[in-house]
């Protein structure tokens, strides 16, 4: 006796890590169990109603078990992978039908434990999975097998610090995920289009953490220079100007202190030196011993101007300034606190960020932060040093990306975010994601929606192609996927159906059979 499949020829059909289980239940093992003429023990082949060998391996109890085989009608492998006491166990191999390895994915106990690679044309994707649910990073690579990015998962979602590279390496984004979703996202390590760095450059330790942290001005290293060893503590400061490190390190000198008096014997200044050069705190006092003026220097340039009292405090107004002598920031201390407003300026003398602090220190009321060309990058509102009110981010080019409201430093109410590739919208509560939320492709078509409670998705949600065509529908219950689950290809065609029951798959469905057996 044979059993015969029906398939559509020349399908490119991708193939999911399920379509083995179903053939061989849904066909194969479920007529196995109901005609007697096929022997529940053994090695057994099923065929094509042409005759060719369509899947083949071993039975027992009825059941598949040990290595299994299936092919395309050309006899060109479809999937091959083993399985321990009836569970796929090990590493599952699943091919297009030009014998061109797809997917790997290596289970135990029926679960996907461990890596799933995904092999495209353009890239190949690496996934870490733990009992099904996606676990530590997803790593995607060049076709010449470096890496172009990893993305860090925990339990299923994205969280953390995901880095982009360039394809020599270099470490050109850092974004960070919250729960799934981008909330920041910083570019570093950029050249301009003479092929010259260009602005803030970190160097890493294989294990993630800064090496190396500095600002390049067309090429060459200007300003500080931070060190760190493998356990992220700092090790050296140097400091460069055009490339060339300035030797002095004026901090672990050995100061000078030279006083001045007034005619009548009071102290009329004091001030530290470094050779002959000022270096730290110079005070000056009235006669009756009131200080009425206080500066900073480094390398003799002056970098603060205002009060300084006999503990180091500041209060009072207060200029603090670059290297070169610009402006970098303007305010009032209060023993040693920040109030009322501040300014902060980049090197060129544009407003970088402006706002106050209420008494205790704390930002307060509206601050808004620019890019170095004037263009209003941020504006938040805050109330005693936590977020509250509107907060509003744009782009470089002035587009808003970013919109929401806080309470008491928690996101609450609906926000909107706009990363380029995609967007996202939907509402918090108290910090969580709470009802629907949509993201959508650059061109506005749909990407994603689905209900969360509490951060936890909750009801029905649908992932879509760039087409428009949905990619996978279906339920989840408190956060765990529940009841059918089903996947399409870019044209529409179904591919499979999972049913779930507590986020655990219980039964496969959904390949086309016809007719499903023929004797």
């Amino acid at each position: 006796m044979q059993i015969y499949f029906s398939y559509r020829p020349g399908s490119r059909l991708f193939i999911n890590h399920f379509l083995l289980l179903v053939l061989l239940f849904i066909a194969g093992i479920s007529k196995a169990q109901l005609n007697d003429s096929i022997a529940p023990d053994g090695y057994i082949v099923f065929k094509y109603p042409g005759g060719q060998k369509s899947s083949e391996g071993t039975m027992k109890n009825g059941k598949p078990d040990g290595y299994w085989k299936t092919y395309y009608e050309d006899g060109l492998i479809k999937s091959e992978g083993n399985r321990v006491n009836y569970q796929l166990d090990g590493v599952w191999k699943f091919y297009d039908d030009s014998s061109h390895l797809q997917v790997t994915i290596e289970y135990k106990n029926d679960r996907k434990n461990g890596l799933k690679t995904t092999f495209h044309k353009d890239e190949t994707i690496a996934e870490n999975f733990v009992d099904d649910v996606k676990q530590g990073n997803t790593t995607y690579y060049y076709p010449d097998g470096k890496v172009r990015m990893y993305v860090p998962f925990e339990n299923g979602l994205e969280q953390g610090i995901s880095k982009e590279y360039a394809k020599d390496g270099t470490v050109i984004t850092y974004i960070e995920y919250k729960k799934g979703f981008m909330v920041s996202r910083e570019r570093i390590n950029r050249k301009d289009r003479n092929g010259l760095k260009q602005g803030r450059w970190k160097f890493f330790f294989d294990s993630g953490l800064v090496k190396l942290d500095g600002v390049y001005k067309d090429d060459k290293r200007n300003g500080y220079f931070k060190e760190y060893d493998e356990n992220g503590q700092l090790l050296t400061v140097k400091k460069y100007q055009n490339d060339v490190e300035v030797l002095e390190a004026p901090e672990l000198a050995s100061l000078s202190v030279k006083t001045d008096y007034y005619p009548t014997g009071q102290v009329k200044t004091v001030a530290s030196y470094n050779g002959d050069e000022p270096e730290g705190v110079r005070r000056e006092y009235a006669v009756d011993g009131k200080i009425i003026a206080g500066y900073i220097f480094h390398q003799g340039k002056m970098t603060g101007e205002g009060i300084v009292d006999e503990e180091g405090t500041k209060d009072g107004p207060w200029k603090e300034y670059y290297e070169d002598g610009s402006v970098r920031s303007v305010g009032t201390y209060d023993k040693g606190n920040r109030v009322g407003e501040w300014k902060f300026y980049y090197p060129n003398g544009k407003l970088e960020e402006q706002g106050k602090y209420n008494k205790k220190g704390k930002t307060d009321g509206t601050w808004d932060w620019y890019y170095e060309d004037g263009t209003l990058q941020r504006e938040q509102s805050f109330i005693n040093g936590l977020e509250d009110g509107e907060y509003l981010e744009n782009d470089e080019a002035g587009k808003l990306i970013v919109k929401g409201q806080y309470a008491d430093g928690l996101e609450e109410g609906e926000w909107t975010y706009d990363f380029g590739q995609y967007k996202e919208t939907g509402n918090y509560h108290g910090g969580l994601r709470n009802g629907k939320w949509k993201s959508y492709f650059a061109d506005g078509t749909p990407r994603f929606e689905g209900e969360f409670i509490d951060d936890n998705m909750n009801g029905k949600v649908t992932w879509y192609w760039p087409n428009g065509k949905i990619r996978e529908t279906g339920s989840y219950l408190n956060g765990s996927r529940e009841g059918d689950w089903s996947s399409f290809e870019e044209d529409g065609s179904p591919t499979i159906i999972i049913s779930y029951k507590g986020d655990v798959e219980k039964r496969y469905d959904g390949v086309v059979i016809k007719p499903p057996f023929t004797e």
